[in-house]
C-alpha cells in the first residue's frame, strides 16, 4: 500500500487530479481535495500523505497534504454510504475546521451544502461523527516534530482513539526517533 509521495507536479486538473512523477521516473494520477490543488504548482515538488482506494474493479489514489485531512477522510468513508469520492467531495467542500464544528455543532444545514450532500446523508454524518474527531490546534499534527505525527498516524491504526493519543503525545519529549516515541506512548497508553 501506497503511504507517502514526493515528486514534481506535472499536472494539475480542475477536477482535483494531478500528475506527481516521482525521481525514479512513475507518474503518480493522485485525487486531492481542492485545498490541497490550491497549494500546489505545476512544476514544483509536493509532499502528499497517500490513501490507497482498492475495491475489486478500481485502484485509486488520494492525496493529502497533512495527516489529519487523510484521517478525516479515512473516518469519512466509514460512515454508512459514503464513498472515496464523497469523502473528498465533503473535504473540498469547507476547510477541516469548519467541518469540524459543523459536525459537533449538528449543522446539517452546512453540510448540505456540499455537492452530493443532502440533509439526510448530513444527518447521518452528524450522527456517526459527533464526538469522535479530532482536528484542533493541539493535535501533535500541528506540530514540527514528524515522529509525532507519524506516532499519531501508528496509534490511530491500531484503534486508540484520537483524544486519548493527543493527551499522551503532549507529554511525549518532541526529540527522539519513532520506534522509542512509539513504544514511550504504547507505555503510557496501557
Amino acid at each position: 500500500m501506497i503511504g507517502w509521495l514526493s515528486g514534481c507536479v506535472q499536472t494539475l486538473e480542475p477536477s482535483g487530479n494531478i500528475l506527481l512523477s516521482t525521481q525514479s521516473g512513475v507518474g503518480y494520477d493522485v485525487h486531492v481535495s481542492i485545498q490541497t490543488l490550491c497549494t500546489l504548482k505545476v512544476g514544483e515538488t509536493a509532499n502528499l500523505y497517500i490513501h490507497t482506494y482498492v475495491r475489486e474493479d478500481q485502484l485509486a489514489l488520494f492525496g493529502f497534504l497533512h495527516l489529519q485531512e487523510r484521517a478525516l477522510f479515512r473516518q469519512l468513508n466509514n460512515v454508512t454510504g459514503i464513498g472515496a469520492r464523497t469523502a473528498m467531495s465533503l473535504l473540498s467542500g469547507m476547510p477541516l475546521d469548519a467541518f469540524q464544528r459543523a459536525i459537533e455543532n449538528g449543522d446539517d444545514t452546512t453540510i448540505a451544502r456540499t455537492p452530493g450532500i443532502g440533509k439526510k446523508t448530513a444527518q447521518r454524518l452528524i450522527l456517526e461523527l459527533k464526538g469522535k474527531l479530532c482536528i484542533d490546534d493541539s493535535s501533535p499534527m500541528h506540530t514540527s516534530s514528524g515522529e509525532h505525527a507519524d506516532v499519531h498516524s501508528a496509534l490511530v491504526n491500531l484503534g486508540y482513539k484520537p483524544a486519548q493519543i493527543s493527551s499522551v503525545l503532549k507529554n511525549l519529549d518532541a526529540g527522539g526517533d519513532f520506534q522509542s516515541l512509539l513504544k514511550h506512548a504504547l507505555k503510557a497508553l496501557s
